[in-house]
């Protein structure tokens, strides 16, 4: 990933959710709202595998990485809430696979606010 985060999937990928939690909103069918549940889970864990990787290494440019945690902090915490309201007994895998990788990514976020630098 050479030390960029890449936003347009992340976008794409929050874009997708935002879709499938209206699409629940709307009555519209599981298998519908289930793929997109898969897909964005998918965009993101592939990101925060890419995240990890990068942070693992010697050097790392800090300023993306602040900028993408520092909002994170506030919205990775209102997904895993929003997740949690979800009673859909047809869709508990996909919830609990994206409050996962919220969970994961969040855990990442919290020393961001402290101005700590991850290594």
């Amino acid at each position: 990933m050479d030390g960029e985060i890449d936003l347009e999937t992340y976008t794409i990928s929050i874009i997708r959710l935002n879709s499938a939690l209206e699409k629940i909103d709307n009555n519209e069918p599981i298998s519908d709202i289930k793929e997109m549940f898969h897909e964005s889970f998918i965009d993101l864990n592939n990101l925060y595998n890419e995240i990890v990787e990068d942070l693992n290494h010697d050097e790392v440019n800090i300023n993306e990485y602040y900028l993408f945690f520092s909002n994170g902090k506030q919205i990775f915490p209102q997904y895993i809430e929003i997740l949690k309201s979800i009673d859909n007994e047809d869709l508990d895998e996909e919830i609990t696979s994206l409050m996962q990788v919220f969970n994961s990514l969040n855990k990442i976020a919290e020393p961001f606010s402290t101005n700590d630098m991850i290594k």
